[in-house]
């Protein structure tokens, strides 16, 4: 199954790519066949078939309770029409012909219908609080270092080495490592770009080879509004 955080990334590194080169369906299927945990064979047959199908665990007609990982759908009578990957931000990624390309509008602006869970992606337990999510995607699940004997490692915008090249990474750089449950392929993060990278050429850093400051003098705070800080340095908040 593929990591919920990982399906949203991949989806957001296809943005901007032409309706031409992915509908609204074919761009769901690249997330499953292209994502580590999916299935690189996957098939299903438009955007009707795919509501009708077994694929789905779980679906409903209506938008209470969306969560990041679902599938949201658009409706016009008895016609399921369109479909996009949810983000849990109040937002849907999906390819568009409106728009002639990938883009992430917003999920509640009256033209998106019906939910549900695909059998490939992951969605969080509902009882998991925005308050949570926000924390853990603040502190990645690890760092790595890339390791490599001459020039430097390819990041990737998909798990392929015939992927776009997003960004070169010197050895010694540090990476976030967002997802590592392939063998083969870890989606990391690195200068403002989120992608791939082969995994033969990385070394997972221990929490013992992190600077005190870095790893434990470190302070998350969080805004009224859901935003979150890190700030290095342990800090307290005073009142006057």
């Amino acid at each position: 199954m593929i990591a919920t955080r990982t399906a949203i990334e991949y989806g957001r590194s296809l943005l901007e790519t032409p309706y031409s080169t992915y509908d609204c369906i074919n761009y769901i299927k690249k997330i499953i066949r292209a994502c580590p945990g999916g299935n690189k064979n996957y098939q299903i047959s438009g955007t009707n078939g795919l509501w009708k199908s077994k694929d789905l665990t779980w679906k409903q007609e209506s938008l209470e309770g969306a969560r990041a990982g679902m599938l949201a759908f658009k409706v016009s009578g008895d016609d399921v029409h369109h479909v996009g990957l949810v983000t849990g931000e109040g937002t849907v990624l999906h390819s568009s012909s409106a728009f002639s390309k990938v883009v992430e509008t917003n999920l509640y602006n009256g033209q998106w219908s019906y939910l549900a869970i695909h059998k490939d992606i992951q969605v969080p337990d509902e009882e998991k609080t925005a308050l949570e999510a926000a924390v853990a995607s603040a502190h990645p699940k690890t760092r790595a270092e890339v390791v490599t004997t001459s020039g430097k490692l390819n990041l990737r915008q998909s798990p392929s080495k015939a992927a776009k090249v997003l960004a070169k990474m010197a050895s010694g750089t540090v990476v976030d490592v967002l997802d590592d449950t392939d063998d083969n392929w870890w989606l990391v993060a690195h200068d403002g770009y989120s992608g791939y990278a082969f995994t033969d050429y990385l070394r997972p850093i221990q929490p013992a080879e992190e600077t005190a400051t870095e790893l434990a003098q470190t302070t998350t705070l969080i805004s009224e509004d859901g935003r979150v800080f890190t700030l290095l340095g342990v800090w307290r908040v005073a009142e006057d």
